[in-house]
């Protein structure tokens, strides 16, 4: 654990503001806050239970304000919400058991797939995909299954993942992929970080600025109308704070420098 001073809740509230404002304009939020938090001290066990403080309140209010304006398919989020929330009870049993220093470098890893996931057209292939009859058979669970482990792991750039299998495998149409892909969030959260509250790794007064940070974070990328240009220069950021960050963490890990 790590003392919350002025100058670290400054900088914890910053991490969460960009994880926020991040997950409204583009993606990969948790790709930013989660290394912040090993970066300010945090063991990475206990900064993986920390950063689910910004994914479960981010998640819970989009789905309030998908409920609210009717966008919200409650019977196709339950059904889905299922095998993810079994996933995430084998994926946060995974992430207490494994070694930390093994953790750091996984990750690595999905920083630096997050990083590749920025230059590919994921978003893209979501925007166009065909609607048609929702699929939810043995195939869909068992990704659903895949992924909510994945939840329940590390998270990062789990939203990404279930965006895609919502839109090109059960074929919702993209609005109400959002909306489920929220409702679905918030259970998986709400599994891994009871987990880690139980075994006393969740760092509640870090989680806590993290998590104000990140809605305040949400609420000024909502309110911002980003042009082309404004885009541009929110992807190359990005980029340049996952690399950053990949390189920081490889060294970090790859070197045997935690204890």
């Amino acid at each position: 654990m790590i003392e919350l001073t002025l100058a670290t809740g400054l900088l914890v509230a910053t991490a969460g503001l960009a994880c926020g404002f991040l997950n409204t304009v583009a993606s990969s939020g948790s790709a930013v806050s989660l290394p912040m938090l090993i970066f300010l001290g945090l063991d990475p066990v206990t900064a993986n239970a920390t950063n689910r403080f910004p994914v479960l309140v981010a998640a819970g209010t989009a789905s309030v304000s998908f409920h609210r304006r009717g966008h919200m398919p409650w019977r196709t989020a339950l059904r889905i919400s299922l095998p993810s929330v079994a996933g995430a009870a084998i994926g946060v049993g995974l992430a207490e058991a494994l070694p930390q220093r093994d953790l750091g470098l996984v990750i690595t890893a999905a920083v630096l797939v997050a990083l590749g996931l920025l230059f590919t057209k994921v978003k893209d292939a979501v925007a166009r995909a065909p609607e048609g009859d929702i699929r939810l058979g043995p195939a869909q669970y068992l990704a659903f299954l895949a992924i909510g482990l994945w939840l329940g792991f590390i998270v990062l750039d789990g939203a990404t993942y279930l965006l895609l299998a919502l839109v090109l495998a059960v074929r919702l149409p993209l609005a109400e992929a959002n909306a489920v892909k929220s409702a679905v969030i918030v259970p998986t959260s709400l599994v891994a970080l009871a987990w880690f509250v139980y075994n006393g790794h969740a760092a509640w007064g870090i989680g806590a600025v993290l998590a104000a940070g990140s809605v305040a974070g949400g609420v000024l990328g909502a309110r911002l109308a980003c042009s082309d240009a404004a885009r541009r220069w929110i992807f190359r950021i990005l980029v340049l704070a996952l690399t950053a960050e990949t390189v920081h963490l490889g060294l970090h890990y790859l070197h045997g420098t935690t204890a």
